[in-house]
């Protein structure tokens, strides 16, 4: 099966699907935009053809959407760029660019280039997660680790900078990385980087074993230090089992349209054991339920027993052997798919597609591909050919004013109704218990496409969910069929809140207090307490409890109202092992504010982060700063987000980074009240914190 590009309809996706939910912003009154760099300025004035005379405010900048400086002049400030919040593409190379805060807030962009420039922090820019290309190319840049956040990035151009670790790309979408000219020795993190197509390193920095690995990305579909059109004498083609990249010593070939691999790599994969007679050169290999037998030059094989006649026969090349793909995949229960696009053989089975809310899940057949969705607020994205299925999740308190499923599809048609026809009245139905409505219309693209979709509307216990099938032309009854088995495989996922919500709901506000404390007990925490008999233990938190509630507020009183935080309000007693603060604090040169976090963090740490010598040093402006520490003999730069006032947790991630060794790690939690829950903990007392707690850990990821 060939997977067809989709493009033109991802626009119509989005059009359709998210109008309702998404009204236009209103606008913020006009105030003067005040650009620092007069250079910047008069770029921003050429790019919307204004004249000295005219007015740059805040209106005028809104309608700038992309902006590539032409003149010979440098930009050396972006202050008052932040106004542009509708900027989608910025082109700034060559200047004498240093602070790129500005930028931390522009979450419309997917293009950005800042290639020579001056930027030794490039972490401002972390949560503009629409990014897609970014060039960062000849700056002064050490750290990345920031980039985990960057979840849309596909081209990363980071050559000749101060870079040593791209760990935090494993899980990227990454398809063209560029880290050349730095101290790169590790790339063992590009394995996991499922869409990796072009790599530009360094080879002689390299350790021995990420040499050893380059030899197999090349030939694994990845083109290494050069264009992917010209990849020497490799086929291109990149091979994933599941999801997993397959890592070949000699590249798959196409043999008479037949694409062959190296055998070994793939049986490997695949989970086979494996048996070579050089005798009579035939492949053995077996797993459960699937027997194999294939020999180098004949045609003839066998799957469980049975002859199997081959499109063409297992070939030697220089010692390794070769075997057609799709037999070997389709006899181990796999759909193979060729996506020609990307050069791509996919081997998949059934599996399930969790949402990224992680509050609805499908099970899917290895036809369908998990893609990057075209608009952010669309959950599954799953493609199979040129049919796509796509879920949006809608919390059930912002849908209170619909009392029906038929109210809540009334209002998503009539908003739709000048763009669609062929409209079919909702059919209620169950998906999986849950009510459910669906129904169809066409769409005709302003080319003269045709679309077809087929909304079906589900009420879970605490959200809506939309699940919707998009084809071209009109429905056939085979894909309609599959569409519908799909839909009996949707399940709602309690969110950890809900699940704690339901499991407390029986107790008095003392019983939940006492199960609290009892649970953190055992898990090590209350450590002074430990010589307190289990009497006076409880005698103790019950006293916490008298003096902690009261008539107006009560977050152990569940039958008024249920308060995910009041795990957090009881381990708060332990000053030990938590610290638990509002995060919006006076922040500037002198305050050291930065300085007493770390200090109160590092009390907390269990001994695993006991950094000394710390400096917090502010610019000129108060606009950023730096904070420098010593930690295990080495020292350490950081770089917190300057947030007006408000401290920057996210600096944990690179503490735990640097904690990595001890076993210990920072996790916190954001409170409905704008505080920040940290403690440390190791990985299993976190897995059972969020397991048998319902702890919503913040993640960095």
């Amino acid at each position: 099966m060939n997977v067809m590009k989709i493009q033109v309809y991802y626009i119509a996706v989005c059009i359709l699907v998210v109008t309702l939910l998404f009204p236009a912003q209103t606008q913020a009154a006009s105030t003067g935009a005040n650009i620092e760099d007069p250079v910047l300025e008069q770029a921003i004035r050429d790019e919307l053809k204004l004249s000295a005379d005219q007015t740059l405010d805040f209106n005028t900048m809104e309608k700038l959407t992309s902006l590539f400086p032409q003149g010979k002049r440098k930009i050396k400030s972006l202050k008052g760029l932040e106004m542009a919040y509708n900027l989608t593409r910025l082109y700034l190379p060559n200047q004498e660019i240093t602070d790129i805060t500005p930028l931390s807030d522009l979450y419309q962009l997917d293009f950005l280039a800042l290639n020579d420039n001056q930027i030794t922090n490039i972490c401002p820019i972390s949560s503009l997660t629409r990014l897609q290309k970014l060039i960062i190319s000849g700056n002064q840049i050490e750290d990345v680790s920031c980039f985990k956040q960057l979840t849309s990035l596909t081209d990363l151009l980071a050559g000749k900078n101060k870079i040593k670790d791209v760990t935090s790309l494993s899980k990227s979408k990454i398809k063209w990385l560029d880290v050349s000219g730095n101290m790169v020795s590790d790339i063992s993190s590009t394995t996991t980087m499922k869409e990796l197509r072009n790599l530009y390193v360094d080879q002689g920095n390299l350790n021995e074993k990420s040499k050893q690995l380059l030899e197999q990305l090349k030939q694994s579909g990845i083109a290494v230090n050069q264009n992917s059109k010209n990849v020497d004498n490799n086929s291109g083609i990149t091979v994933l089992v599941n999801g997993d990249r397959v890592l070949f010593d000699q590249s798959p070939r196409v043999e008479e349209g037949t694409t062959l691999v190296q055998f070994r790599p793939l049986f490997e994969k695949l989970g086979f054991t494996i048996q070579w007679d050089d005798n009579t050169k035939t492949i053995q290999a077996h797993k459960e339920g699937v027997r194999l037998s294939l020999q180098v030059d004949n045609e003839h094989a066998s799957l469980n027993g049975s002859p199997y006649v081959l499109p063409i026969a297992p070939i030697n090349v220089e010692g390794n052997i070769f075997v057609p793909i799709r037999f070997v995949g389709e006899a181990s229960k796999y759909e193979v798919t060729w996506e020609k696009s990307t050069k791509t053989i996919y081997l998949m089975t059934d599996h399930d597609v969790v949402s990224p809310d992680g509050k609805s899940q499908l099970k899917l057949s290895g036809k369908w591909f998990d893609k990057t969705p075209p608009s952010d607020e669309l959950q599954i994205f799953t493609v199979s050919g040129d049919n796509t299925i796509m879920s949006i999740t809608e919390p059930d308190a912002d849908l209170s004013q619909f009392e029906s499923l038929a109210v809540y599809e009334k209002s998503i048609i009539d908003s739709l109704e000048s763009q669609i026809k062929d409209y079919s009245q909702g059919i209620e139905m169950k998906i999986n218990g849950l009510d459910a409505s669906q129904f169809s219309y066409t769409y005709i693209s302003p080319k003269g496409t045709h679309y077809t979709y087929v909304q079906t509307l589900i009420k879970g216990k605490y959200s809506f969910f939309r699940v919707i099938l998009l084809t071209t032309d009109k429905m056939n009854a085979e894909v309609n069929q599959e569409y519908q088995n799909i839909l009996q495989s949707f399940q709602e996922i309690k969110t950890a809140s809900q699940l704690n919500q339901e499991k407390i709901s029986k107790l008095t506000p003392k019983e939940y207090v006492l199960d609290i404390a009892h649970f953190y007990r055992k898990l090590g925490f209350f450590q002074k307490d430990k010589s307190l008999s289990d009497q006076r233990f409880d005698d103790k938190f019950l006293e916490f409890y008298q003096g902690y509630a009261n008539k107006d507020r009560d977050p152990f009183d569940t039958k008024k109202a249920f308060n995910e935080f009041a795990d957090l309000y009881v381990l708060q007693q332990d000053k030990d092992r938590v610290w638990m603060e509002n995060t919006e604090v006076e922040v500037g040169q002198g305050k050291d504010v930065y300085v007493q976090m770390l200090k109160e963090w590092s009390a907390i740490s269990r001994g695993s982060f006991l950094p000394t010598g710390i400096v917090e040093t502010w610019d000129a402006d108060e606009e950023s700063v730096a904070l420098t520490f010593t930690l295990n003999g080495q020292k350490q730069t950081i770089h917190p987000a300057y947030t007006n006032d408000y401290i920057d947790t996210d600096i944990l991630f690179e503490l735990n980074e640097m904690m990595k060794e001890t076993g210990h790690q920072f996790a916190e939690v954001y409170t409905d009240h704008g505080e920040s829950f940290v403690t440390v903990l190791t990985e299993e007392e976190k897995a059972k914190m969020a397991q048998e707690r319902f702890i919503d850990f913040y993640s960095y990821d």
